[in-house]
């Protein structure tokens, strides 16, 4: 069981419609009062169902628990199955909170029980003093009496999830030049993939009734396959998908070097009671993967965001430094509902590479924005995939600073959407993201920017200004790339529309994991390739040798199911020329060129990307079969 609680001054809900066929039955749909009440979110969890009535029990003395210290007798008990990625049977979930409403009766409080299986309206007003906010953790499995109980004590950190629903947003279309047309006015018949992102913002719906292309694709060309001996969401990747990783993560790292960053590596837990962490957890309740060692929880970080901060903390930093970056490669967890889990859309592990950019004020994070849309721009360009963009702004960050939001959406040159937000539900005022739209009319963020208002008071951050005063400064957010699971997601996704388009589905050829194959027409010729290989090593790129007793149109038709750009067929005529006549994917064509030729082709061709090795054997002969089928 997981609960959130709430102590309100009132509250009230109205049952919409059924989200479930055997909804309750009820009388009255709305519900209001103007008196004091302990609200409280709860989620049944499959572990519930080994026993209901304890489960039950250990809720209702939480419950009466904290009631008791905030002097409150009137309860509200909330269905709310959105705590939690492990929801229990809809059955399991209505006997619990009914055994929870009868067991605090009997107990003389004033208990009203939402409805179960409706969609509701809900209003709340938090009264924001020490105890106002809670949130605790039941897990029956282990031991009924013990509980996690983890108390926000910072009146003003609502919960991301109440102080979402509070907020009111507008959406609009914001075109080069400023014009700004609400998101039902504007006319997409010129932007299709824009109405599909927007249509798929708005209805906020992020589960999958069906596997997404990508995921053939990846298991296809031995990038990336299920590990069965995992949890859902986390992935294996072979030699060749990770020979593809590497290259990602290389091509970011470098431009973030070039960009002025610190790059560093933090621990992958973190402590739940550690003081800093308590209230930051609050924006992403119910997401994190509990790893315990001894009598202690910790939680797995997802995001780099935690290490980063703690480090930076206790640093000393002067005006003179600023603005200070810094960058990691993270490994990141986040338990994702089973529904949402998608492949490399939305799996629960993934590798984000993270910068944090500190600025001394607002002036100094716009300066920031503006630079860095210019590496974020760069890097999506090398995926060579479409992409739409969209800023989330708070409204008086907006109306303070149209001239900069303007000069944003002009650099992007094209149109976007804006939602404009009223209330502040979590630590930014401004967030870009750029995102991919698949053929099932979803989408996922690649890059993102943010400005952050709030983290640097929540962890003490501080720098020294000229006067030698200590000043808490803004921080920026960002993924320059996004992560690495969600590019390849979003390469193979903008292949599979190449291929439906009739075009050469490829990779880019910086990322692929091998960019040449060699084919020797038989096994006199392997020592030859050998040599030509040499060559290919002294440029830096990735190659094969297909040395196999197989036929050529079998070498030949294994390296196109790989999608490998270059394939040289290799035999006398070659060898006595000097001269490979080479199949080029991408062009759909066959040239005449020398291995020297070929080298400097590809070289060029890539020369913004450092050069990272195959990671596995040259010789086919010496490679096994992963998951591919040649």
């Amino acid at each position: 069981m997981r609960m959130l609680q709430i102590h309100s001054d009132g509250f009230s809900y109205e049952a919409k419609r059924k989200a479930l066929k055997n909804a309750e039955d009820v009388k009255e749909k709305v519900y209001k009062t103007d008196d004091s009440c302990l609200v409280n979110f709860i989620a049944a969890e499959t572990t519930d169902a080994h026993n209901i009535q304890a489960a039950a029990k250990a809720t209702a003395d939480m419950i009466a628990s904290a009631a008791d210290e905030v002097k409150e007798e009137k309860i509200i008990v909330y269905p709310w199955v959105h705590l939690t990625e492990n929801p229990s049977k809809p059955s399991v979930g209505l006997k619990l909170l009914k055994a929870v409403e009868k067991d605090l009766k009997e107990r003389g409080y004033d208990v009203v029980r939402v409805p179960f299986g409706w969609y509701k309206a809900f209003e709340i007003h938090c009264k924001g003093h020490p105890l106002a906010e809670r949130s605790k953790v039941l897990d029956i499995s282990k031991e009924i009496s013990k509980v996690a109980d983890v108390d926000i004590t910072e009146g003003e950190d609502l919960t991301a999830l109440v102080a979402e629903e509070k907020s009111t947003s507008e959406f609009f279309i914001m075109e080069p030049g400023g014009k700004l047309t609400p998101i039902k006015d504007f006319d997409y018949s010129k932007y299709k993939e824009l109405e599909l992102y927007m249509q798929y913002e708005t209805a906020k719906d992020r589960t999958a009734q069906e596997p997404p292309p990508h995921i053939e694709l990846m298991k296809q060309l031995e990038l990336v396959d299920y590990e069965p001996g995992s949890d859902a969401g986390n992935f294996r990747w072979p030699p060749r998908g990770l020979t593809l990783k590497k290259a990602i993560e290389e091509r970011v790292i470098t431009e973030m070097v070039d960009y002025g960053a610190h790059v560093l590596q933090t621990p992958l837990i973190y402590d739940y009671q550690h003081p800093s962490l308590k209230s930051y957890l609050q924006r992403f309740p119910s997401r994190q993967y509990v790893v315990r060692s001894g009598d202690r929880e910790y939680f797995a970080r997802f995001s780099a965001c935690f290490g980063q901060f703690l480090l930076i903390s206790q640093a000393h930093v002067s005006y003179k430094q600023l603005p200070l970056k810094l960058f990691e490669i993270a490994p990141s967890f986040r338990r994702e509902q089973s529904g949402e889990l998608a492949g490399m859309r939305r799996p629960r592990v993934f590798t984000m590479p993270d910068i944090h950019e500190i600025v001394a004020d607002e002036e100094g994070a716009k300066e920031a924005v503006l630079r860095q849309l210019e590496f974020i721009e760069k890097i999506h360009a090398e995926f060579e995939v479409s992409y739409e963009v969209s800023f989330r702004i708070l409204r008086s960050f907006y109306e303070e600073n149209k001239e900069f939001v303007l000069k944003v959406v002009n650099r992007i040159g094209k149109p976007l959407m804006l939602e404009i937000f009223d209330q502040r539900y979590a630590y930014f005022i401004f967030k870009g993201e750029w995102n991919v739209v698949d053929e099932q009319k979803k989408a996922a963020c690649l890059g993102t920017v943010q400005i952050d208002v709030e983290n640097s008071e929540r962890f003490n951050i501080k720098y020294v200004d000229e006067d030698g005063k200590e000043k808490y400064p803004l921080i920026l957010h960002t993924s320059p790339s996004g992560s690495i699971e969600r590019v390849l997601y979003g390469v193979l996704e903008h292949a599979h529309k190449q291929k439906l388009a009739g075009k050469v589905p490829h990779l880019p050829l910086w990322m692929t994991p091998v960019q040449v194959r060699l084919a020797p027409v038989d096994d006199s010729y392997i020592d030859y390739c050998i040599e030509l290989g040499k060559t290919l090593d002294k440029y830096g790129v990735r190659y094969e040798i297909d040395d196999r007793s197989q036929t050529v149109g079998k070498k030949v038709r294994s390296a196109e199911k790989l999608w490998i750009p270059y394939i040289c067929v290799v035999g006398a005529k070659e060898k006595d020329s000097g001269k490979l006549v080479i199949r080029r994917r991408e062009m759909k064509d066959q040239v005449t060129m020398s291995i020297q030729e070929l080298a400097k082709e590809i070289d060029k061709k890539t020369s913004f990307a450092p050069k990272q090795r195959l990671l596995l054997p040259n010789l086919i002969s010496k490679q096994p079969i992963f998951s591919r089928e040649v």
